[in-house]
């Protein structure tokens, strides 16, 4: 019977050891650069990049003290904080965190966020790969005729690191980002 179940775990232990690294899940957490785009882009076609944003998403809550560094006027008490980001816009940059919810393969969260506002982001995750798209909501406010969403790229580019939320961080140009 030894002779059996050892055969059996070596069967195990070699079947997992044959899969492609890329074919395993991570799990969502990890630090992504996302693109923020009015039409289509991708990272090596950037024509219409409108903004970039980094985001760190983790497993668990961030603790208060990392929250209060991030943004001080963020209300923990309803959902957990999940997650920082860093938006840059062509002249400045902005932190904050937020929530995330994952329903299959959507990823869903916000980035920038007042009483009155926020932005929000629904992606389909590829292994390291998101793809959606960015709405603008505005309390009270129907969208303007002909208003399109933003097209979202995104890739994983190493685990959460909440280094990459703070707004001091110069983003990579396009030719680095490229690598």
């Amino acid at each position: 019977m030894s002779k059996t179940l050892f055969a059996w775990l070596a069967f195990a232990v070699m079947a997992g050891a044959g899969q492609p690294a890329h074919s395993k899940d991570r799990g969502v957490a990890g630090t992504y650069d996302l693109l923020i785009c009015k039409g289509p882009c991708s990272f090596s076609d950037r024509k219409n990049v409108d903004r970039t944003a980094v985001i760190a998403i983790f497993d668990k809550a961030m603790k208060r003290k990392d929250v209060e560094g991030i943004d001080s006027t963020s209300d923990v008490k309803h959902d957990p904080v999940r997650a920082c980001y860093l938006l840059t816009y062509p002249n400045r940059q902005k932190s904050g965190v937020t929530s995330w919810t994952l329903d299959g393969k959507t990823l869903s969260f916000s980035l920038m966020h007042s009483p009155e506002s926020w932005y929000s982001v629904r992606v389909e995750r590829a292994g390291d790969l998101l793809k959606g798209l960015g709405n603008f909501w505005s309390a009270g406010v129907a969208p303007p005729p002909g208003y399109m969403p933003d097209t979202i790229v995104g890739r994983r580019r190493g685990p959460a690191d909440i280094g990459a939320c703070k707004a001091d961080v110069k983003l990579p140009t396009s030719h680095e980002s490229d690598r």
